[in-house]
């Protein structure tokens, strides 16, 4: 009896150590369950951590080669610009010259003429002093509205806008059917424009427009026009007559300029 006794005892000695190590395997398992939740927790925090610092760090490179394409295209834009009133300068250069050698063209040939180069050039003044008036002929008229054109023009090259717009309103109160009218519209606009003056800018560049259609000035009215509705803020109507240049002069200077434009609206 005592030896199955001391049997049964033993029995429930080697169960319990069972249901001991049971219990501490369970354990065990569960804190390395535990512990391995944890790293993954710690590891899945630290990777979503840096996928957030990549993204952070490929925006600041997109932004700033953003930045570098936006300064690159502002140089374009003011090389443009200037490039376009270096070539109108130059277009109205060559017109006023061309206009001065036509209002003069028979001087070379009465100067090349020998023994008689004094009598062509003194028979007007003596004429006109017998006659005692002083009503100018054609060609000091034409040189007069030259003088006068040049003069404003000069002055809006030069920057001195303000001049150049009582220089070209006294130009065109007394030629107001002269061969500069276009251009002095024109140039008078552009003056406005440069002194942010953009409704009497706008004012300037439309009269070219409505009265003067078919003007070769008409395609620069119009660029200008868009700058000037740009400048008071109607920029629906900036990109219109934008559109409208590209439209009405597809391959040209201006719609070049025009399209360089519309990317900064």
């Amino acid at each position: 009896m005592k030896l199955r006794q001391v049997q049964t005892v033993k029995s429930f000695q080697s169960f319990g150590d069972g249901i001991v190590r049971l219990t501490m395997t369970a354990a065990l398992a569960l804190l390395s369950t535990v512990a391995t939740a944890q790293n993954t927790s710690s590891q899945s925090s630290n990777d979503a951590m840096s996928l957030l610092l990549d993204q952070n760090r490929q925006l600041r490179a997109e932004i700033q080669a953003l930045r570098g394409q936006l300064d690159e295209q502002g140089f374009e834009i003011k090389k443009l610009q200037r490039d376009s009133l270096n070539r109108y300068t130059d277009v109205d250069q060559r017109l006023s010259d061309l206009e001065s050698s036509a209002s003069s063209p028979r001087q070379p040939a009465v100067q090349t003429v020998p023994n008689t180069t004094a009598a062509p050039i003194q028979a007007p003044a003596t004429e006109s002093r017998a006659n005692g008036t002083s009503r100018p002929t054609l060609q000091p008229a034409a040189l007069s509205e030259q003088q006068l054109y040049q003069m404003a023009y000069d002055s809006v090259i030069n920057s001195h806008f303000e001049r150049s717009i009582a220089e070209f309103d006294q130009y065109l109160s007394q030629y107001p059917d002269g061969r500069f009218v276009t251009n002095a519209h024109y140039w008078k606009g552009q003056a406005y424009l440069y002194l942010e003056r953009f409704e009497e800018a706008r004012s300037a560049y439309e009269i070219i427009l409505e009265q003067y259609a078919d003007s070769s000035k008409v395609p620069d009215a119009m660029y200008g026009l868009g700058l000037a509705y740009q400048g008071m803020g109607n920029l629906q109507r900036a990109r219109q007559m934008l559109n409208d240049i590209k439209r009405r002069f597809p391959n040209t200077g201006v719609a070049n300029l025009a399209d360089t434009r519309l990317l900064s609206l």
